[in-house]
């Protein structure tokens, strides 16, 4: 596979940022748009370690109907217009500590994102999540744009116009 391949390029981005763009649905039926750090297992396996202050969290154990997207940093990017950039439309699905991959999903979310982790593992009010994609799109730039289909979304459909 190229390195240009869709395929290449989306888990590039995947691996090289940090954060993604999480929007949940608020009790009223809002949107409503946040941010966090993540970890990706693949083949599409998101978890996210967030504190039930966060209005994103009340919001995902109220409705578990979430979106995210990952983006390429703006100062990096070729054209401002057509960022390279994941979404997927996902189910938020609360992980329990007595869960057998809860402690190995924590170690990889902490070797990832540093020592502040290990603070965070201490406090009562975080939660881990598996945010499990349910569909995608994955967009190149200008006319490079993609839905992820098939059993794990990995297999990348051109989008076509009409």
């Amino acid at each position: 596979m190229s390195e240009d391949a869709p395929e290449t390029v989306c888990a590039e981005l995947i691996r090289k940022m940090q954060s993604l763009q999480l929007s949940t649905v608020n009790p009223e039926g809002l949107p409503d748009l946040s941010y966090t750090p993540y970890l990706h297992r693949p083949p599409n396996h998101f978890y996210i370690f967030v504190s039930q202050l966060a209005a994103h969290t009340r919001h995902m154990l109220g409705n578990p109907t979430v979106s995210i997207m990952v983006i390429a940093d703006e100062h990096t990017s070729r054209q401002i217009f057509a960022r390279t950039r994941v979404m997927y439309q996902c189910e938020a699905i609360p992980v329990s500590p007595d869960a057998s991959n809860y402690t190995v999903v924590l170690d990889g979310y902490q070797q990832r994102h540093g020592k502040t982790v290990a603070l965070l593992r201490q406090l009562p009010d975080f939660l881990l999540f598996h945010l499990r994609p349910v569909s995608g799109r994955f967009v190149m730039g200008f006319g490079k744009a993609y839905l992820l289909t098939g059993e794990d979304l990995s297999v990348f459909e051109p989008v076509r116009s009409g």
